[in-house]
């Protein structure tokens, strides 16, 4: 799509570039051969440095949206998200190890929360099939109608690595030259990252979290995660990945000696029963090493009174 997009507005530059082209040439034409009666009246200002009658962006409208591309952008804006305030870093406040392998230690996200993923990480919108606009849409107008439907996160289970990263709260990280494991204070969740695929869970386990096995690609961490329980809502409104789906995630270190490290991770969807080709979305965590100590965090009392509804007014998907 990127590919398809930039080539037409390379055309419209090669137009561009040919009516200025013409537009100088009349000019200085007229400039050298006078008409009758003298020169002409000196033309009218140039708007932002163009000549009058320069072809502007009206006349290369936007090419029409496609009826899935209609779908997607006719649904209400997702709310919008926040971040609370971190701790700031003192100079005597411990730093993360200074190999770039060493990942260990506490983040917690330094980016406003995303209610829902509109973009990649390259400002082009989701490339969703029709399957998966119609499955966002549901999710999405349910929301809106105070009727939203359960999910792991309702029901405290595991949502998967990339909601579960994508929170307010921190994580710590923990590894072994053959190991990596994530805690998470949201939903006492762990992300299990195997460097041996041998000491990996069965394939046919399926855990919500995912079947995750890593290798170090120089100080970058790639995971390669598939193989759900189930599938995977990726934010609060629900842009879905199947429980076929593959996410491929990236993680970094990047410290860039101003005292305020962060790790990056860059993850690639890879879902061909809801989108129509691979997509990639990326988020920061800046470090906290005071955040060691998690909070309690019961994730009863978040989604409903154990003495009312457990499940706090959600109603159950449609199943398709």
């Amino acid at each position: 799509m990127r590919v398809q997009r930039s080539f037409k507005w390379r055309s419209k530059a090669v137009v561009l570039a040919a009516a200025a082209t013409a537009c100088f040439a009349v000019a200085a034409s007229a400039a050298d051969n006078p008409p009758p009666g003298g020169a002409p009246k000196a033309a009218a200002p140039a708007v932002g440095g163009l000549p009058v009658g320069f072809p502007g962006p009206e006349m290369f409208p936007k090419p029409e949206l496609s009826p899935i591309e209609k779908l997607v952008e006719s649904l209400p804006p997702p709310t919008p998200g926040s971040l609370p305030p971190l701790t700031p870093l003192t100079p005597d406040s411990p730093m993360p190890g200074s190999y770039p392998r060493d990942l260990q230690g506490t983040w917690v996200h330094n980016q406003s929360l995303s209610f829902r993923i509109q973009e990649d990480m390259y400002g082009s919108p989701l490339p969703y099939n029709m399957t998966g606009a119609k499955l966002l849409a549901r999710r999405v107008t349910s929301l809106t109608a105070g009727k939203p439907y359960l999910n792991a996160s309702t029901t405290c289970r595991p949502p998967g690595p990339e909601w579960q990263t994508d929170l307010n709260f921190p994580f710590q990280i923990f590894q072994t030259p053959k190991w990596i494991e994530i805690i998470f204070e949201e939903y006492h969740g762990r992300w299990d990252i195997f460097l041996d695929p041998a000491a990996a869970p069965d394939p046919g386990q399926k855990p919500y979290m995912g079947r995750s096995i890593g290798h170090w690609d120089g100080s970058t961490l790639v995971v390669e995660t598939k193989g759900f329980r189930q599938g995977l809502w990726l934010d609060v409104d629900g842009t879905p990945v199947s429980a076929d789906g593959t996410l491929i995630s990236r993680i970094r270190k990047v410290d860039l000696g101003d005292r305020n490290p962060y790790l990056e991770i860059v993850t690639t969807v890879i879902d061909p029963k809801y989108y129509t080709q691979p997509w990639v979305t990326v988020h920061t965590f800046g470090w906290q090493p005071g955040l060691t100590k998690f909070s309690e965090y019961n994730c009863e009392e978040q989604v409903g009174d154990p003495d009312g509804s457990a499940d706090a007014g959600l109603i159950p998907e449609p199943k398709d």
